[in-house]
């Protein structure tokens, strides 16, 4: 049992000394990335409902001529 606890401490000084390490985006890189892939999911958005609209025309069409 006793080993079984320290295999537990030794796992959890090793995950803190490893979060040390690691370098954190600062809040202004943050911002940033937050800004374009706000962007980006925007264009997508209105991309997708352009080829929605598109599509149910045709489908539209198609479907009403049968």
């Amino acid at each position: 049992m006793a080993s079984k606890t320290k295999g537990l401490v030794d796992l959890v000084k090793g995950v803190k000394n490893e979060l040390n390490k690691i370098t954190w985006p600062s809040k202004e890189e943050v911002k940033k990335a937050v800004s374009v892939v706000s962007v980006i999911c925007a264009i997508y958005v209105v991309l997708i409902a352009i080829a929605d609209v598109i599509y149910k025309g045709i489908l539209t069409e198609i479907l009403y001529k049968l």
